[in-house]
Protein backbone atom coordinates (compact mmCIF):
# COMPACT_ATOMS: atom_id res chain seq x y z
CA UNK A 1 0.00 0.00 0.00
CA UNK A 2 1.52 3.71 -0.66
CA UNK A 3 2.14 5.95 1.99
CA UNK A 4 1.72 9.88 2.06
CA UNK A 5 4.83 12.31 3.76
CA UNK A 6 2.62 15.36 4.77
CA UNK A 7 4.05 18.00 6.96
CA UNK A 8 3.28 21.90 7.44
CA UNK A 9 6.35 24.43 6.62
CA UNK A 10 6.66 27.81 8.51
CA UNK A 11 3.61 26.76 11.10
CA UNK A 12 3.76 29.78 12.74
CA UNK A 13 1.93 31.24 9.51
CA UNK A 14 -1.19 29.47 10.16
CA UNK A 15 -3.96 31.56 10.26
CA UNK A 16 -6.24 29.10 12.04
CA UNK A 17 -8.70 29.43 8.87
CA UNK A 18 -9.77 25.64 9.35
CA UNK A 19 -10.03 24.62 5.82
CA UNK A 20 -7.60 21.71 5.93
CA UNK A 21 -9.37 20.28 9.36
CA UNK A 22 -12.65 20.99 6.88
CA UNK A 23 -11.47 19.06 3.81
CA UNK A 24 -9.04 16.74 5.51
CA UNK A 25 -10.02 15.72 9.30
CA UNK A 26 -8.49 12.48 9.05
CA UNK A 27 -5.30 13.87 8.80
CA UNK A 28 -5.51 17.33 10.77
CA UNK A 29 -6.35 19.54 13.41
CA UNK A 30 -6.01 22.49 15.37
CA UNK A 31 -3.67 22.80 18.52
CA UNK A 32 -5.40 23.43 21.62
CA UNK A 33 -2.41 25.00 22.77
CA UNK A 34 -2.05 27.99 20.10
CA UNK A 35 -5.35 27.39 17.68
CA UNK A 36 -2.34 26.30 14.49
CA UNK A 37 -3.14 23.36 12.76
CA UNK A 38 -1.34 20.20 13.60
CA UNK A 39 -0.86 16.75 12.34
CA UNK A 40 -3.15 14.02 13.94
CA UNK A 41 -1.14 12.02 16.44
CA UNK A 42 -1.66 8.91 14.84
CA UNK A 43 0.49 9.83 11.80
CA UNK A 44 3.32 11.33 13.44
CA UNK A 45 6.64 9.81 13.01
CA UNK A 46 8.08 11.78 16.08
CA UNK A 47 4.92 12.27 18.86
CA UNK A 48 6.41 15.40 19.75
CA UNK A 49 6.85 16.59 16.62
CA UNK A 50 3.19 17.96 15.44
CA UNK A 51 4.56 19.23 11.96
CA UNK A 52 5.04 16.04 10.07
CA UNK A 53 3.89 12.66 9.47
CA UNK A 54 3.33 9.39 7.31
CA UNK A 55 -0.31 8.85 6.03
CA UNK A 56 -2.23 6.11 4.05
CA UNK A 57 -2.00 6.20 0.64
CA UNK A 58 -5.92 6.20 0.56
CA UNK A 59 -5.64 9.90 2.11
CA UNK A 60 -4.42 11.25 -0.70
CA UNK A 61 -7.18 13.17 -2.41
CA UNK A 62 -8.21 14.95 0.85
CA UNK A 63 -4.57 15.84 1.70
CA UNK A 64 -4.51 17.24 -1.91
CA UNK A 65 -7.68 19.22 -1.07
CA UNK A 66 -5.83 20.64 1.69
CA UNK A 67 -2.78 21.21 0.19
CA UNK A 68 -4.83 23.14 -2.84
CA UNK A 69 -7.03 25.15 -0.37
CA UNK A 70 -4.76 26.42 2.37
CA UNK A 71 -5.17 30.38 2.33
CA UNK A 72 -1.56 30.28 3.43
CA UNK A 73 -0.05 27.50 1.39
CA UNK A 74 1.80 25.71 4.46
CA UNK A 75 0.74 22.58 3.73
CA UNK A 76 3.12 20.13 1.64
CA UNK A 77 2.97 16.30 1.05
CA UNK A 78 5.01 13.89 -0.94
CA UNK A 79 4.41 10.27 -2.48
CA UNK A 80 6.68 7.98 -0.62
CA UNK A 81 7.31 4.50 -2.74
Amino acid sequence: MSRIKVWIESREACISEMVCTVLCREVFEISREDGKVIIKDMWRTDKLNFNEGVVSGDLEECIIAAYENCPVEIIRWARIE
